[in-house]
C-alpha cells in the first residue's frame, strides 16, 4: 500500500492574510489618493470699497462693500450656496448686510480669479436708538462708530473637480476686521 500524500494547497493561511493585507493597502492608498484629489480649495477673502451712502431728507443710511473671494486651486472650482453679511459697528450691534448683484456666482460656479461680489446694509437712526441722547452724547444723525467695524460673512460653499466630482458642502465663516466706512479702507478676512 502507498502513502498517500495530500494535494499541498494553492493558498495557505499566510498567503491569504499577505493577500488581504495587500489589498487593504490598496484600497486605503485610494481611498487618501481620492481625499487628496478632492480636499477643498483655500479660499482667501477680503473687503474692498467699503463705502457711506446717506440722503438728506431720510433717517436711513446705507453702507455697501464689496467682498473679494479667490481662490488658487488649479483643479477646484468654487460653488456658492447661501451667502450672507453682518455689520458689527460696536461689540453688540450689528447690521444684516445683502447681496446686492449675484451675476458674478450666477455661473454656479468660480474659478482661480477673483469674484467680487457687492453687499449692502441698511441702517435706521431711529430704530437703532435704545435709549435717548443725553446732554453729554452726541446729538448728530450718526451716534455709531463706523470707522472700525468687523463684517462677519458667513457662506455655504461646495468645490468641484473638473465639474462633475463634487465635495460635501463646507460652512465657512469669515471675520473681517478692521472695515473703515468712513474713510473707505478694507480689511482682510481671517
Amino acid at each position: 500500500m502507498g502513502i498517500h500524500i495530500p494535494h499541498p494547497r494553492k493558498w495557505n493561511h499566510k498567503h491569504i492574510i499577505l493577500a488581504t493585507l495587500t489589498g487593504t493597502l490598496v484600497v486605503i492608498t485610494m481611498a487618501a489618493i481620492i481625499s487628496i484629489i478632492l480636499s477643498p480649495a483655500h479660499i482667501s477673502l477680503s473687503i474692498a470699497k467699503p463705502t457711506k451712502v446717506s440722503k438728506a431728507d431720510q433717517e436711513d443710511t446705507r453702507y455697501n462693500f464689496t467682498l473679494v473671494a479667490q481662490h488658487r486651486s488649479p483643479h477646484m472650482a468654487v460653488v456658492y450656496g447661501a451667502l450672507s453679511a453682518e455689520i458689527w459697528y460696536s461689540e453688540t450691534a450689528w447690521v444684516p448686510a445683502a447681496v446686492v448683484d449675484w451675476s458674478p456666482l450666477k455661473d454656479g460656479t468660480t474659478r482661480q480669479k477673483p469674484t467680487n461680489i457687492e453687499f449692502s446694509a441698511e441702517y435706521w437712526q431711529s430704530e437703532q436708538r435704545s435709549t435717548p441722547p443725553t446732554a453729554s452724547s452726541s446729538s448728530s444723525s450718526d451716534e455709531t462708530d463706523w470707522s472700525n467695524c468687523t463684517v462677519l460673512v458667513t457662506a455655504t460653499v461646495w468645490f468641484r473637480y473638473r465639474s462633475w466630482i463634487s465635495t460635501r458642502s463646507y460652512d465657512v465663516r469669515a471675520n473681517c476686521s478692521p472695515v473703515n466706512f468712513v474713510n473707505g479702507t478694507g480689511g482682510t478676512c481671517m
